[in-house]
């Protein structure tokens, strides 16, 4: 017998601990607030043994799938979880993601999608950073551009490109032309 219910009325890092301890094996699909799929996690006796989230899979597809806050989800324990494609540790994992959840706040306030980030100079310390740089060209383009360009090759989230363009910043290699209210910044990391 399936479950569903809502991200609202139950979190997925809720709905994750309960079939985790309930040693629960199936197949538990998330949908976006307008019914599109987003993700699924699968189970067998409890252990979380794989995690797919668009182009994303194992722990970036768990973390960008606990990111949701709305949506829907029908947990199917007569679904079979397949092969293992993993043996992800989900006390560790809902951990991390929470921490990511929080510092990927803090990082869309100082980094809001609408703003416009412009190259100074200098270069990157990585290979990542110098994707996230490729993204921004030789003008100025919205941080919300940035992510989804570097989204595009579906091996990094939201976090890692946040977190890139952070690091770019504080180095003086880019800086924001639309900087958020400081209000509004104090507001959001609340």
């Amino acid at each position: 017998m399936s479950f569903t219910g809502t991200l609202a009325e139950l979190a997925l890092c809720d709905l994750v601990e309960i079939t985790t301890l309930g040693g629960k094996s199936g197949v538990l699909e998330v949908a976006h607030p307008d019914g599109a799929p987003a993700g699924r996690l699968a189970f067998r006796d409890g252990a979380l043994v794989g995690a797919v989230c668009g182009p994303l899979v194992g722990e970036r597809a768990f973390y960008a799938l606990l990111g949701l806050k709305e949506g829907g989800f029908v947990f199917d324990p007569e679904l079979d979880p397949g092969e293992a494609a993993a043996d992800l540790p989900t006390g560790s994992l809902l951990m991390e993601a929470m921490r990511r959840v929080d510092e990927s706040g803090h990082l869309r306030a100082a980094l809001p999608a609408y703003a416009r980030v412009a190259f100074l100079g200098g270069g990157p310390d990585d290979d990542f950073e110098a994707t996230v740089l490729g993204q921004l060209g030789p003008g100025q383009r919205a941080v919300g551009e940035i992510v989804d360009g570097a989204l595009v090759a579906g091996t990094v989230d939201e976090y890692d490109v946040l977190r890139a363009l952070a690091r770019l910043r504080d180095r003086g290699v880019v800086d924001l032309l639309d900087r958020p209210a400081a209000g509004a910044a104090a507001e959001n990391e609340r």
